[in-house]
């Protein structure tokens, strides 16, 4: 049985478990059909969730994981308090990972946040310091809490990733 939960700061879509075959068909629906809304709030909603299910259970998240990170993984604890099984697949752009710009760029704000002319160069290595930061302590959160944790790229190809994350588990 699947699944789905999508959000934003709030629950938008919650489709209950179902083994049924056209179930599938609605997953998919709802998957084409969302749109973010506003700034995510990872923590509350994962609390939230974990509260309402009852019964054992997979949980897979896919995001960008781009949020207040003592919240998010506090929410994910929560899940692992409850017995689920946790699988986190972060999925990230090239460009987020390498940042490969070099003109003056306007870089527009995600989530509420204002848009910013820079120069690139300035900013590199800095940015990719602070990044690579930011995903050592996802994956070291993970870790801690027991949860499996792929980092997915848009730029290649999705068997690979989930070939890679397979053979590990």
């Amino acid at each position: 049985a699947v699944g789905l939960v999508t959000f934003d700061d709030r629950i938008r879509m919650h489709l209950p478990p179902s083994s049924n075959p056209a179930h599938l068909k609605q997953v998919l629906r709802v998957l084409e059909s969302s749109t973010p809304n506003a700034k995510t709030a990872t923590g509350p909603i994962f609390h939230e969730l974990a509260e309402k299910w009852h019964k054992r259970g997979v949980v897979v998240v896919i995001s960008d994981l781009f949020d207040d990170l003592s919240s998010l993984l506090a929410g994910l604890k929560h899940f692992r308090y409850r017995q689920h099984d946790v699988i986190i697949f972060q999925v990230l752009d090239a460009a987020e990972l390498e940042f490969p710009f070099f003109q003056p760029t306007l870089y527009r704000g995600l989530e509420q946040r204002p848009d910013v002319v820079a120069d690139p160069r300035a900013l590199r290595r800095a940015y990719l310091a602070e990044f690579g930061a930011f995903l050592q302590a996802v994956k070291r959160g993970c870790r801690e809490r027991e949860m499996d944790y792929q980092l997915l790229r848009t730029d290649r190809p999705l068997d690979a990733g989930l070939s890679a994350f397979l053979a590990r588990r």
